[in-house]
């Protein structure tokens, strides 16, 4: 570990390693240790000059660290321990196995502690390559110094070589047993933070709820919704209110992205909108009410997020409804005169998204609204569905099912949730179901 403390190695960066490549760092110091003393009892059997030994020496002493480095350095460190580390650990070992006349009880010691260290940390196919690096590295050493047997072996290096078996394969066995408990560790602790983060989508998800305004029953702007956010929580929002007596604004945005920082975005906006907190600005003007909430809401701003909405104002004593959208879904508007055999009209401008680009200039157009005409404004996350055979529900198809849908004497919210709900066959969607209904008596 000198080494380590040489080179200027952070702690902090070794706590970030997968435990494989800690686990092989310290794996490889012991098992080097292990087989000095069989692989020395060969060399002094045979002899050999001292260099054999000083290079033995040297790589026992800087591989390991070595192979640390490189794995830490690596943009993915068991990958790179894998692919490479452990293969070079089978190829360098084995170019000696022709310099100890391919002893059987080394032989034996080398390919137990590489079978048992792949077998763990990859199982067959890691012990098949690594088995292939160790015969080249055989094939490499005998080119080298040539290719000579002998099965002789003192009682020495059976006696080292056994300690070195051992020793090997219970540590091999006692990473095993470490790793597999980091692992489990590991499991608790994502099933604590995940524990935690559904409960704080959860909490999100009914603060949202209590910003949503309450349906509205009688008058002559009658309005019913139904949300339903997603497991991760995307960002729906809409509201409605009185501007003046003659004035009614309805809005509904979508942010991009899910969890608790798209709600606070779609809070945020939805707070702007109801308390009508941008400067110089008139909400009975549509298109202006979307050119200043694009200025306010830049995405560069706001953590690189943007949104949706629709927009539209109904003038009650004309029955003019002004709209305009920016990157929205069209809003459904249904002729109370002609129920079940209608089309229905789609209300939308096109432009961009909000916070998406700064100064756009957004279109209002205007329509007039019949008597007992229904409106529909909702987000992309009640049509885009997933069916069981892996298709989506087209818009089309929504729009026929809620020409269809309106002829039945139940509520059409529920009808559509109902049926998107059997489509998706799933307990929770991919995204927010969000529809207001609005009925103009």
């Amino acid at each position: 570990m000198q080494i380590m403390a040489i080179i200027g190695l952070k702690k902090k960066g070794q706590a970030d390693l997968h435990p494989l490549v800690k686990y092989n760092h310290w794996g490889r110091q012991i098992y080097f240790i292990l087989a000095t003393m069989p692989l020395f009892s060969i060399l002094n059997q045979r002899d050999l000059p001292i260099h054999f030994y000083l290079i033995f020496i040297v790589q026992i002493l800087l591989w390991p660290h070595i192979a640390y480095l490189i794995a830490y350095f690596s943009n993915d460190p068991r990958k790179t321990e894998i692919q490479f580390n452990m293969h070079f650990d089978n190829l360098s070992l084995a170019i000696w196995l022709p310099i100890c006349l391919f002893n059987p009880m080394i032989c034996l010691f080398f390919l137990i502690g590489s079978s048992t260290s792949a077998m763990i940390a990859g199982g067959i196919p890691l012990f098949v390559t690594t088995t292939a690096a160790m015969i080249s590295g055989c094939i490499l050493g005998g080119m080298i110094f040539g290719f000579h047997f002998s099965h002789l072996t003192t009682f020495s290096t059976i006696i080292w070589t056994g300690i070195g078996i051992l020793g090997s394969i219970f540590f091999m066995l006692f990473s095993f047993v470490r790793g597999n408990q980091i692992i489990i560790l590991t499991r608790k602790e994502l099933k604590e933070q995940k524990a935690i983060l559904d409960k704080e989508l959860e909490e999100a998800a009914s603060y949202v709820k209590t910003m949503l305004p309450q349906a509205i029953r009688n008058g002559p702007v009658q309005i019913d919704w139904k949300f339903i956010p997603s497991a991760e929580l995307g960002g729906d929002a809409f509201g409605y209110q009185w501007l003046d007596d003659d004035h009614f604004a309805i809005y509904l945005l979508d942010v991009s992205g899910h969890g608790v920082g798209a709600a606070l975005l779609s809070v945020s906006v939805l707070n702007v909108l109801r308390s009508q907190s941008l400067a110089d600005t008139d909400f009975k003007s549509p298109d202006q009410v979307l050119e200043r909430l694009n200025m306010a809401f830049q995405g560069e701003k706001h953590n690189d997020m943007f949104f949706t909405i629709w927009y539209g104002v109904y003038r009650k004593s004309s029955r003019k409804l002004t709209y305009a959208s920016g990157g929205h879904p069209p809003a459904l508007l249904f002729s109370g005169s002609d129920v079940g055999n209608s089309e229905a009209t789609l209300l939308r401008t096109p432009c961009y998204v909000i916070g998406g680009m700064p100064e756009i200039t957004y279109e209002k157009r205007e329509c007039t609204v019949g008597e007992n005409d229904k409106l529909y404004i909702f987000s992309d996350g009640v049509y885009e569905v997933e069916k069981s055979d892996g298709s989506m529900w087209r818009f089309k198809e929504f729009t026929e099912f809620m020409t269809q849908n309106r002829t039945d004497g139940r509520s059409a919210l529920e009808n559509l949730y109902r049926h998107a709900s059997y489509l998706n066959r799933l307990d929770d969607f991919e995204d927010d179901f969000t529809i207001v209904e609005v009925f103009f008596s």
